[in-house]
Formats: C-alpha cells, structure tokens, sequence
C-alpha cells in the first residue's frame, strides 16, 4: 500500500513540474518611458502586447513598428491629452506588408520606435519557431501569390 501511495505522490510531483515547464518563460516586462512590451523574443504566430500607461499631455506622436528588413510594418497614433494609458496587441504576419514575402521574412530583429516624442525604440527579436497552436496553421504566414513576390 506504501509503494502504491509514494508512486501516485511520485506521479503528481512529476506532471505539475512537466506542466510548469511547458507554460515557458514569464513575461518579463521591457520598457521605455511609459511604453512596455511584453517580452523581448517571440515565436512565429505570437501577438506582442503593448501597454501604454500615464502618458503625459503633452506626449504625443505616434508608435512606428519596424520590421526587420527596416520598413514601417505598422503605426499606432498616441495622444496623452487624449488617452493617457492604452494597451494594444499585434501579430506580424505577411498579410500586411507585400515585402515580407513569407513566415521566415518576418524573423529577425524588430524595433518599436516613439516618434514626437524623447523615448529610446524598444528591440524585439522573432526567432524561427512557430507557437504549437501555429504549427498545422498557416494562416497569415503563406507566402505571397506568384507574380506579386517582390523578394
């Protein structure tokens, strides 16, 4: 009866260790002045988090999204005297942008640049790996129709 109970505790002990191990890494929070990111490496299909909080009035301007081959992949207008705190998400994908051809164009080193405003851009790598619920799912990750393939 001991052995029984010590290999169902042996059991327990070792799914929740497996299971904490697959949740990954916590987010580590990257900021600058009163823009943060969630974490500063991502995988193919991720959404990265931005979280604006007490922008001041007179911080205005916009967020610009630099992809890795340095053209503008989004913008994200900002108004303190507006909204002083805001919170957005993305997924880049090759829907959006022509010139990134295909899921491997989108890896790389990224930046999120403040413009009208004095704080430093904030780095952020996507590495060539897909999140398990993207792997069967290409969606937004194909790669762009024959004769409209600048790359």
């Amino acid at each position: 009866m001991l052995i029984v109970l010590a290999g169902i505790v042996a059991a327990i002990v070792y799914s929740y260790y497996q299971q904490e191990a697959s949740k990954g890494q916590p987010w580590v929070w990257i900021t600058s002045g009163p823009f943060s990111i969630n974490k500063n490496q991502y995988k193919l299909g991720e959404h990265i988090f931005i979280v604006v909080s007490d922008l001041k009035p007179t911080d205005v301007g916009e967020i610009d999204i630099v992809d890795p081959k340095g053209d503008t992949y989004s913008k994200i207008p900002f108004n303190g005297t507006i909204k002083s705190s805001f919170k957005q998400f993305f997924e880049p994908n090759t829907e959006r942008n022509l010139s990134l051809c295909n899921a491997t164009s989108l890896v790389g080193h990224w930046n999120i640049i403040f413009d009208g405003v004095p704080y430093k851009s904030i780095p952020f790598e996507i590495i060539n790996e897909y999140i398990p619920e993207y792997s069967n799912k290409t969606e937004g990750l194909d790669t762009v129709p024959k004769g409209l393939d600048p790359c």
